[in-house]
C-alpha cells in the first residue's frame, strides 16, 4: 500500500512538471513574443525576451523527459488492472515524444539567427521576423498534429483510472471524454475549414483539462484511496 502511494505520488510530481512546462512552453512564453501578423514586432520581441525564449526550449526539453517518465509511472501503478490497456497507454503517450520534441529543432534556428541579427540590415532583419513568425506557426501546427496521441493515451489511462478501485472514477471518465474530444478537434478541423468558427476549442477540451489537472492533483497530494465509490 504504502509503495503503491509513493509511485502514485511519483506520478503526480511529473504530470505537474508535464503541465508546468507544457504551459509555459506553448503558452506563456509564446503570448510574450508572437505578435501575429507582424513580424517586425515579433522580432522587437524575441531580441527583448531573449532570454526567456532560451529558457523555453530548456522547459521544452523537460517536458519531454518528464513525459516520458510519467506514462512509464502510471504504468507501474495501473498495469495490475489490465496489462494490455496499460502497454497501449504507454505507447500512445512515448509515440508523441519523437514528434513534438523535433519541433525544438527550428528553436535552435532562431538561436543562431538571434547571434547575428544585431549585423543585419533592414531588408534582413524582416526577413528575421518573417521567420520567426514561420517558426511558431510550425510549432502549432506540430501542437495541433499531437492532439491525436496526446488524446489517445487518455482512453486507456482513463479506463484504468475508472477501473482502479483506489482512483476516483470521475476523473477516469472526464479523461476518456478528453480523448474524443482532442480527436474530434483535430478530425474536424481538418474535415471543415470552419470547424473553429462554430466550435469554442477551450470548452470542447474541457474535460481532457479537468481530467488530467484533476488526477494531477489527486495523484500528488492524496495518492491514493481504497475503495473510492465516485
Amino acid at each position: 500500500m504504502k509503495d503503491r502511494k509513493k509511485i502514485a505520488r511519483t506520478a503526480g510530481f511529473f504530470y505537474l512538471l508535464v503541465v508546468i512546462f507544457s504551459f509555459l512552453t506553448m503558452a506563456i512564453i509564446p503570448s510574450k513574443i508572437v505578435v501575429w501578423e507582424d513580424h517586425i514586432a515579433t522580432m522587437g520581441n524575441l531580441v527583448a525576451y531573449e532570454p526567456l525564449f532560451r529558457f523555453g526550449i530548456v522547459a521544452g526539453i523537460l517536458v519531454h523527459l518528464s513525459y516520458i517518465v510519467l506514462p512509464l509511472t502510471l504504468y507501474r501503478l495501473l498495469y495490475h488492472i489490465n496489462k494490455n490497456y496499460a502497454t497501449l497507454m504507454v505507447v500512445f503517450a512515448l509515440i508523441s515524444v519523437p514528434i513534438s520534441y523535433t519541433l525544438l529543432l527550428d528553436q535552435f534556428e532562431i538561436i543562431e539567427l538571434l547571434k547575428e541579427y544585431s549585423s543585419f540590415g533592414a531588408a534582413e532583419k524582416e526577413q528575421a521576423g518573417l521567420q520567426v513568425l514561420t517558426m511558431y506557426d510550425n510549432l502549432y501546427d506540430g501542437f495541433f498534429l499531437c492532439q491525436v496521441f496526446w488524446g489517445l493515451w487518455l482512453l486507456p489511462f482513463g479506463y484504468l483510472i475508472f477501473k482502479s478501485g483506489f482512483l476516483p472514477k470521475t476523473l477516469g471518465v472526464f479523461l476518456m471524454l478528453g480523448c474524443l474530444a482532442y480527436l474530434t478537434n483535430v478530425f474536424g478541423r481538418i474535415l471543415y475549414p470552419d470547424f473553429s468558427d462554430y466550435i469554442n476549442t477551450r470548452l470542447l477540451i474541457l474535460p481532457a483539462t479537468i481530467g488530467e489537472i484533476g488526477i494531477c492533483l489527486w495523484l500528488l497530494i492524496i495518492g491514493i484511496k481504497e475503495n473510492i465509490k465516485f
